[in-house]
């Protein structure tokens, strides 16, 4: 089976139902046993092995990154809106569920830390 569009829009698909995967915030995402059940049941769903699953899933979102980059470099001071580089990509925009996954979490200032540890005790 070749790794047709249609194909790899399913596998795209699929691995967004699977946050232990992609998403640092899913509770299972440090777990080994989890996230390998993760990919078993993905490959299967495809009907590939884990491995070229794996390897299909590194290279879109490889391509995702360039095509990402490019979209970025091409926006700037002193540029008209027909110089924006716009990705026709097939995956692109499927792909954009990846985009806020490295956003660092809301942390807590050290007043509020020491406020909280004055009212616990």
């Amino acid at each position: 089976m070749e790794w047709d569009q249609e194909i790899c829009m399913q596998l795209i698909n699929e691995y967004r139902n699977r946050e232990v995967l992609w998403n640092p915030r899913d509770s299972a995402y440090y777990n080994k046993v989890k996230k390998e059940d993760a990919w078993k049941e993905l490959s299967e769903k495809i009907g590939k092995n884990s491995e070229e699953v794996k390897k299909k899933i590194e290279s879109l979102k490889g391509s995702y990154r360039r095509e990402k980059a490019r979209v970025k470099t091409s926006i700037g001071t002193g540029k008209g809106r027909r110089e924006i580089y716009k990705s026709k990509w097939f995956a692109y925009e499927t792909l954009q569920f990846l985009e806020d996954k490295d956003e660092p979490r809301k942390t807590l200032s050290v007043s509020t830390l020491i406020e909280r540890n004055r009212k616990l005790g």
